[in-house]
């Protein structure tokens, strides 16, 4: 803390608003809540810019998480899709949706670890998600020979719920989502990427997920990405190393904006290839 000012890290403001630290990230880009940065780069938010927030908004942010919190735990996917839908209507974009939606996941789970709500609570309200939001992927329209992205996770993680949300992204993107979900062997990726011939791969690993597999595997995608000349991005809260030949999206605000451009990357390279000649 600033001795004339309190300042507080992203993680210390979410925190004291309720919300992910992803949300807290977004506002300042968005310029709803006002920033510093220190001498190293790292945003600090000053106390003053909390209560200001807590004294403007209609709600207290936290009753969006807990708007959430009690539809999720219906355990119905048809709410959960109608307020998905509402979430993008009001954003705009998925990716921010999916950002404030990831406000409540994680309240969800912390719900879990301390016991306020049972394993088969939480299994039954993230499985409903899933298909919510597998549901209103299915509905956006695609162009014909859309670029292709494979969505899939470490080997050995289960938690596929921020694949679900990143395919929406993807989606509206006009990316092809080929759906893999838990993540085939490391020698396997090889004939993955050769059978299905990507564009991207977008991977995810969670906290949970062992540093030194995450590490292994990591080495295996890039060389499974490079021989399918394809773009790699690494999403989820797991210890990927510093990117090599990769990108790093903690937001899905962040992994929009990775998957626009690697999007028209790939168009002004089919640009260039033009039509196939005649036989």
């Amino acid at each position: 803390m600033n001795a004339r000012k309190a300042l507080l890290t992203a993680g210390e403001a979410a925190a004291q608003l309720g919300v992910a630290p992803a949300t807290i990230q977004r506002w300042v880009d968005q310029g709803r809540l006002g920033a510093e940065r220190t001498l190293g780069g790292h945003r600090r938010i000053p106390v003053a810019e909390i209560r200001r927030l807590i004294h403007t908004r209609p709600f207290h942010p936290q009753s969006c998480v807990q708007h959430w919190l009690d539809i999720l735990m219906t355990g119905e996917s048809y709410p959960i899709r109608t307020a998905l839908l509402a979430a993008r209507q009001q954003h705009g974009n998925w990716a921010a949706a999916a950002d404030e939606l990831a406000s409540a996941i994680a309240e969800l789970g912390r719900r879990w670890e301390v016991g306020l709500c049972q394993i088969f609570e939480e299994h039954r309200a993230t499985e409903a998600l899933r298909r919510a939001a597998s549901s209103c992927a299915n509905d956006i329209l695609r162009s014909k020979g859309a670029p292709r992205a494979v969505l899939l996770t470490v080997e050995g993680e289960r938690h596929t719920l921020g694949l679900s949300l990143a395919e929406l992204v993807l989606a509206e993107s006009g990316w092809e989502v080929c759906w893999i979900g838990e993540g085939p062997p490391s020698d396997e990726l090889g004939l993955l990427a050769a059978k299905e011939a990507p564009n991207l791969f977008v991977v995810s690993a969670s906290a949970a997920s062992n540093s030194r597999a995450i590490a292994a595997y990591q080495d295996a995608l890039v060389v499974a990405a490079r021989a399918a000349k394809a773009a790699l991005i690494l999403g989820g809260a797991g210890t990927w190393r510093s990117p090599r030949q990769a990108y790093r999206a903690s937001t899905f605000g962040e992994l929009q904006s990775l998957v626009h451009r690697i999007l028209q990357r790939v168009e002004r390279a089919s640009s260039k290839l033009g039509p196939a000649p005649v036989a």
